[in-house]
């Protein structure tokens, strides 16, 4: 007798980020790392992130969440993926609502449905610094030199629940991203790995982004990646509060107040195709 399970899921894309859903609401299921990388050494669909829809852990959520690289690691917060989950929920009646507050672990989500399929996250930011410790002393710049592969680079540290470090830089599409990147998630640095991006502004309001994410490789957009690089940018004098963070497939809008704390991002999410897996 096989103890297969089949669940459900349905794929979406946040600006190309690849997210597959599941909804552990309407069905049962669980999801861990080791079925995470069983869908994937099967090749039974291609993804970015994996995000299990789950019941609220406490009684003032709407849902919560846990999210999966594709290599089978644990990711802390999803921006991409929070606004294909709130895509998900209201496309699907699972919940009459246009705005949902996720919990994901110790971080909140609230999510916005806006006009013109939209969809805004919410989220307050606490403490941007933590893991920066195992970095070397910051240069007069208040930024950290590092050695990768044959270069050195000069990056910001910011922590959003997911660590980040942006190079700000130009000709980011002629920099070896994979190679900086690979390179960094087996440092001392970030025994954990870190999502690496490579920052060209283009005005107070306008960057280009590319990103390397821990456990994925460079992915066409990184939500997280995009919220880190402006609060970077603003700290450093470099970004008004208000910036477009360009991808590849489209741009993300994000807003972040120093004094409040408070991070929005604003951008599109897009169903792709429902697909049954096997754990």
């Amino acid at each position: 007798m096989s103890n297969k399970i089949v669940l459900k899921a349905s794929k979406f894309s946040g600006l190309g980020n690849k997210i597959l859903l599941i909804d552990l609401i309407r069905q049962s299921g669980n999801i861990n790392s080791v079925s995470v990388k069983k869908v994937v050494e099967e090749n039974q669909v291609e993804f970015d992130q994996l995000i299990s829809i789950e019941a609220p852990i406490f009684p003032d959520l709407d849902f919560s969440a846990r999210i999966f690289n594709k290599d089978g690691s644990q990711a802390e917060n999803c921006i991409n993926g929070a606004r294909c989950f709130a895509k998900y929920v209201i496309d699907s009646d699972l919940l009459n609502k246009e705005e949902l507050l996720v919990g994901v672990g110790e971080i909140r989500w609230r999510i916005l449905a806006h006009q013109r399929g939209d969809y805004s996250v919410e989220q307050e930011i606490s403490d941007i610094f933590i893991g920066k410790d195992l970095l070397p002393e910051p240069n007069i710049n208040n930024l950290y030199e590092l050695a990768v592969v044959e270069d050195t680079i000069e990056i910001g540290y910011i922590n959003l629940g997911n660590p980040h470090g942006i190079f700000f830089t130009s000709g980011i599409n002629d920099l070896p991203l994979e190679a900086w990147g690979e390179s960094l998630q087996t440092s001392s640095w970030f025994p954990d790995g870190v999502n690496f991006g490579l920052a060209e502004i283009n005005s107070p309001s306008k960057v280009n982004l590319r990103v390397y994410e821990r456990g994925v490789g460079e992915t066409l957009s990184c939500g997280s990646g995009a919220c880190a690089t402006v609060i970077l940018g603003i700290q450093l004098g470099l970004l008004q509060e208000e910036v477009e963070v360009i991808f590849k497939k489209g741009s993300l809008f994000v807003k972040y107040n120093e004094e409040s704390r408070k991070l929005t991002a604003r951008g599109t999410a897009n169903f792709l195709k429902e697909i049954n897996i096997s754990l």
